[in-house]
């Protein structure tokens, strides 16, 4: 068996072995007390610890073979100058840039049959911020950050995915929401911790000298697993051969414009929670508001009202956030009452009735979204990359395999040797839940 097919060997038992853990940590949490939950959650974390260290062992052989097969004269043909080096060290200094300097690495990685480290110095010399987040960022399994472990490799790549958040800010409906964020990690979940309903905490009223009540309080956690998204872009040769400021400005637009779609409809959908996707903002929200009475300034406030009153009615809204089309924003700013003078004033600094107001061309014109933000949990991860000028593929969306089960093919289809061509693909794992019901309020039937 090759390196590569020993890499892909253990590449699916470490997923297998993290599949594992997963399971058993939902059934630890049904019976905290089973020994044999409990010892099996032991095996399963030796073997994913074991699995980890036998992936980096293959990935260290795999990189040293390719070092050692790599012809001199294509180590210096990539090489670039002293002064280009010192004319993009500046990118580096946002640090989305190291997530997207890494995915033109990994591009060229490909390309050249070099090590990607070697990429990375030829184009942006020997900056350590780079060189510190390939070592991540191209790595599927790392140690979660803890308390007493700390390292400017991976703050750099802590900043990286805020950087990368921060990016798809003006496209995108969800990093612009104050959610509850988690990392994955290199761990199959995130456990968030959350109270339950009862018992209570609540302090009683005593006299002098009484005795103080010993209360209780209750419990429990909601699991979130990673689910994947995924993309492709692709492009000629000719505009890999572009100069790096140019190349990384393109793939941070395309980055941005496919995120931001695939991030808001997921999250804005009324699908329900999958194996494959989390749950949408429609399906977690319970019956929704009738809105179509939003013609008139009293029909307006009457649906608004009721859905702040229903929020809070659960003993909700710590920290909520109106979420709508900016058609619908426009209506409402527009709005008069019966003097002529604005129904909404604040509308214009982006609050609706003391509440902030995020719009987003990816949210239905039809529907008002009220979300609890400190109710909603959100993990993710920073990006990974892979590319390619080899491959064939499904150029739509949503793709197809290249050949269906019946014997279909797919179509069209793309081959990127034949074209001259390259792809990027970008795998990012998020995922996210509400922590209590009633945190999730939809308008719909909104006028247009």
């Amino acid at each position: 068996m090759s390196i590569s097919e020993q890499i892909i060997a253990a590449e699916q038992s470490l997923t297998a072995n993290r599949d594992t853990l997963t399971n058993l940590a939902k059934a630890l949490d049904e019976s905290p007390a089973d020994a044999d939950v409990l010892t099996a959650m032991d095996e399963a974390n030796d073997n994913v610890e074991k699995g980890v260290a036998e992936l980096a062992r293959l990935r260290r052989v795999e990189q040293n073979l390719m070092a050692a097969a790599v012809p001199q004269r294509e180590e210096v043909a990539v090489k670039a100058s002293p002064a280009f080096i010192k004319s993009t060290s500046n990118l580096l200094d946002d640090p989305v840039n190291l997530i997207v300097a890494n995915a033109v690495a990994a591009i060229e990685s490909f390309e050249t049959r070099m090590p990607i480290q070697h990429c990375l110095e030829a184009r942006f010399g020997s900056d350590d911020r780079v060189k510190a987040v390939s070592g991540i960022v191209q790595k599927a399994a790392q140690p979660i950050a803890d308390t007493q472990t700390s390292g400017w490799a991976a703050e750099l790549v802590r900043e990286g995915y805020l950087g990368f958040m921060d990016l798809l800010a003006p496209a995108s409906i969800v990093p612009n929401l104050p959610l509850n964020r988690f990392d994955f990690g290199s761990y199959g979940s995130v456990k968030v911790p959350m109270r339950a309903d009862t018992p209570t905490l609540d302090a009683e009223f005593v006299g002098e000298g009484e005795a103080i009540p010993v209360k209780g309080g209750g419990f429990k956690s909601k699991t979130l697993t990673p689910k994947k998204m995924g993309v492709i872009s692709h492009y000629t040769d000719e505009l890999l051969q572009r100069s790096t400021p140019n190349i990384l400005t393109l793939i941070r637009d395309m980055m941005v414009r496919d995120t931001a779609i695939k991030l808001d409809a997921a999250f804005l959908s009324n699908l329900a929670g999958t194996d494959i996707q989390p749950p949408g903002m429609q399906n977690l929200a319970g019956t929704p508001i009738d809105g179509s009475g939003m013609t008139t300034l009293d029909g307006t406030l009457a649906v608004l009202k009721a859905a702040v009153k229903e929020m809070a009615s659960k003993q909700l809204g710590a920290s909520p956030v109106w979420i709508m089309h900016p058609a619908v924003a426009m209506d409402l700013t527009v709005m008069t009452n019966a003097v002529g003078a604005p129904a909404f004033p604040t509308m214009a600094n982006g609050s609706l009735l003391g509440i902030p107001v995020v719009t987003s061309t990816t949210c239905p014109a039809d529907l008002i979204f009220l979300i609890d933000c400190a109710e909603i949990a959100f993990a993710g991860g920073a990006p990974r990359f892979l590319g390619s000028n080899v491959a064939s593929i499904h150029e739509a969306n949503p793709a197809a395999p290249l050949v269906q089960a019946d014997g279909t093919a797919a179509a069209p289809v793309r081959s990127l040797y034949q074209t001259d061509s390259h792809a990027l693909r970008a795998i990012w794992n998020v995922s996210w839940d509400q922590l209590r019901e009633g945190s999730v309020i939809v308008i719909n039937n909104v006028p247009a």
